[in-house]
């Protein structure tokens, strides 16, 4: 099954891939190996068997017991989930993704059935209205998201336009409520944003921009206000000797670790693309300025959005002229205390002058210790 891996397709019809579903990493794995067992000129569904020790060895995993049981669940699970299929925008058919799962255990084998009203999104593609996409399932075997399984199949589909415009570039817009609804997001998870894209783009566009011939080089959030209402992922297609270049770094990647100020703006709610590149375009003792500049008026309550506002303190460098007003008031703090340590040993230098006057002894025998020989 495997000779030929790097040639296994898998196709799915457009209204198929953007359709509104929520799937675990694990059934989307099952979901793509089913898929690659439908042949061009099936036109019927049929019940197509899978081996666990296939399933382990194609997405890289350890087998063990535990791994029959989880692909058990994941086949289990997949039976009761439901995908909603866009038509006419007015309208919409909800569906399920199985209609007959079989394991038998101890066998190793799980065998699994398309529902049938699936028919039209995986079969006979040449005659579907929307059109079809197609990629290689090895491309995005190693993802760790479910969510850069579903971003990579909804920018495969704009290849082929740029490609007929002889482009190597695209963008590709959502509203943010769209994208939400396509990956399944419910409005209640990730309220905070930072969050939904710490958990569900960041990791999503490196994963796409590093493993496949797709790199993600910009991410742009559109504000409506001060809310973001829209994403725009700005695609640059890699040619042949740029994919082989990349295949090559993945077989022996460099040890690269991230610089702290890298991590940190990321802690921060950074996007890594734009943390990597804000720290190579203003560089790190400016970012670290401006760091400590949004967190000290955050604990004044003066910044509520972090990421806005550090963003708008490293661009226009706020934090600079922060950071000078705060070195001139350390240094004349400084400078008041030098001054008054001055003082107070001039009265208490006075003090015993005046004791050993009064006592007729030198004012030496009165100094501390320490202090005989000085002044």
């Amino acid at each position: 099954m495997f000779d030929n891996e790097n040639q296994i397709l898998i196709k799915k019809s457009n209204d198929l891939i953007e359709a509104r579903y929520r799937l675990t990493l694990g059934e989307q794995r099952l979901v793509l190996l089913l898929a690659s067992q439908i042949r061009k000129d099936d036109k019927d569904f049929n019940y197509y068997e899978i081996k666990i020790s296939d399933f382990a060895e194609m997405f890289g995993l350890k087998t063990d017991k535990s791994l029959y049981e989880k692909v058990e669940k994941i086949a289990g699970d997949l039976l009761g989930k439901k995908l909603y299929l866009k038509n006419d925008g007015k309208s919409f058919e909800g569906t399920v993704w199985l209609s007959y799962v079989k394991y038998v255990s101890g066998s190793g084998t799980i065998k699994l059935r398309f529902d049938d009203c699936l028919k039209p999104y995986l079969l006979q593609l040449k005659h579907s209205i929307n059109g079809f996409t197609q990629y290689k399932l090895h491309t995005v075997m190693s993802f760790k998201s479910a969510y850069s399984i579903r971003l990579y199949e909804l920018l495969k589909m704009e290849v082929w336009k740029s490609e007929k415009l002889k482009s190597t570039q695209f963008e590709k817009n959502f509203s943010l409520d769209e994208y939400r609804r396509i990956l399944g997001v419910d409005k209640n998870a990730y309220p905070i944003f930072a969050d939904f894209r710490k958990r569900v783009i960041d990791t999503t566009v490196l994963e796409i921009s590093e493993q496949t011939e797709l790199n993600i080089s910009e991410t742009k959030y559109i504000k409506t206000g001060r809310k973001i209402t829209g994403i725009t992922f700005i695609v640059k297609i890699r040619q042949t000797d740029e994919i082989k270049t990349l295949q090559l770094e993945m077989e022996d990647p460099p040890k690269e670790q991230t610089h702290p100020i890298v991590e940190r703006l990321i802690s921060l709610g950074f996007a890594v693309e734009t943390a990597k590149r804000y720290k190579t375009k203003y560089g790190i003792k400016r970012i670290e300025r401006n760091i400590a500049y949004t967190l000290a008026k955050q604990q004044e309550g003066a910044v509520k959005d972090i990421p806005a506002y550090l963003n708008m303190a490293i661009k226009e460098d706020i934090g600079g002229g922060w950071d000078v007003a705060k070195t001139k008031a350390a240094e004349e703090k400084t400078k008041q205390q030098t001054v008054s340590n001055q003082r107070e040993k001039q009265a208490e230098l006075a003090h015993l002058q005046k004791m050993a006057e009064m006592a007729g002894v030198p004012l030496e025998t009165l100094l501390p210790k320490q202090s005989k020989g000085g002044n």
